[in-house]
């Protein structure tokens, strides 16, 4: 069976449900038999997005202020006065940078540990 071309427009709510749920544009496109390319632009046209990569665990947001140092940038922020920071981080503080993983995305800073 060949892609052909699909009207998306009826299909909008289950586009923006499947993309919560992480689903990727190729996927998406096999499920309505249509191209990942006509995809993407129905959701960038319906401002259909993903949402930040990172769901894993609580999260605790808190503005930072960069500054940088003779070792690179540094991240300033009052995260550990907060609860999740207790219940997820303290002790990890420590940890070797191979089991933190930072996401930088357009407007966000995660820091995620390795599993």
């Amino acid at each position: 069976m060949g892609v052909r071309r699909v009207a998306l427009k009826p299909h909008a709510a289950r586009i923006r449900h499947w993309v919560e749920e992480g689903r990727g544009d190729e996927w998406i496109a096999q499920e309505l038999n249509t191209t990942p390319s006509s995809v993407q632009s129905f959701r960038s046209r319906n401002s259909i997005y993903r949402r930040d990569p990172v769901r894993r665990g609580q999260l605790s947001e808190h503005p930072v202020v960069l500054d940088e140092s003779e070792e690179g940038i540094l991240m300033r922020t009052e995260a550990r006065h907060s609860e999740v920071f207790d219940e997820e981080w303290r002790g990890h503080l420590r940890a070797a940078p191979e089991d933190l993983r930072l996401i930088i995305t357009q407007d966000r800073i995660y820091l995620e540990k390795v599993h």
